[in-house]
């Protein structure tokens, strides 16, 4: 059971970063956070488990009781898992939590989805320089930001795909368009990542 604890914590997160985010071949293999437009955030956590003293109905389970105790804390039913499965030494959890505090709140990690004024609100002073998607070597800074209020922004800070329910328009540096052209691939875990959509 202690083995099986230490690969949850590994494979979601929750003492250390996730080694080799991005590293698959393509973005349905790597871990990802889809952001939806209702506020909740699917996370597909896909890592390698191989070892063979690793079991699928103990990491269910002790996913299963983080959950509980996390939800109990909130007075609600803020996360659930929806799936976990492995396929070729790889494992799939499927989680979606009702909100980006709440992923957060599990994970501590850092983790906004909002519009830009309710970041710049929570405490995020946006004092960054951002890419243009669209027209390359184009660059937004501050006050531009604050400009677009009501656009949305995701701010993480996790080497992690972000998959947003609408169109990128601008990026931190340590940030990428994946080739579906709707995912931001973040490299840089040490620090906030910006990314600005519809």
């Amino acid at each position: 059971m202690k083995k099986i604890s230490l690969f949850l914590l590994a494979v979601c997160g929750i003492a250390l970063l996730m080694a080799g985010c991005g590293s698959k071949e393509t973005e349905e293999d790597v871990s990802t956070l889809e952001l939806k437009k209702n506020g909740e955030i699917v996370h597909t956590i896909v890592e390698d488990f191989g070892e063979s003293y690793y079991d699928l109905d103990e990491l269910k389970s002790s996913t299963e009781e983080m959950i509980a105790d996390y939800n109990s804390s909130a007075g609600a039913d803020r996360v659930k898992l929806n799936s976990a499965q492995t396929q070729d030494g790889v494992v799939r959890l499927v989680m979606t939590f009702k909100s980006s505090e709440d992923y957060s709140g599990f994970y501590r990690q850092a983790l906004f989805s909002g519009t830009v004024k309710e970041a710049f609100g929570a405490g995020y002073d946006l004092d960054v320089t951002l890419n243009s998607v669209k027209e390359e070597g184009t660059t937004i800074s501050k006050q531009d930001i604050l400009d677009m209020g009501d656009k949305h922004v995701a701010i993480v800070r996790e080497n992690i795909n972000i998959r947003p329910y609408g169109d990128i328009l601008y990026m931190s540096s340590d940030v990428t368009l994946g080739a579906d052209g709707k995912t931001a691939v973040v490299t840089n875990g040490e620090s906030l990542s910006y990314i600005i959509f519809k």
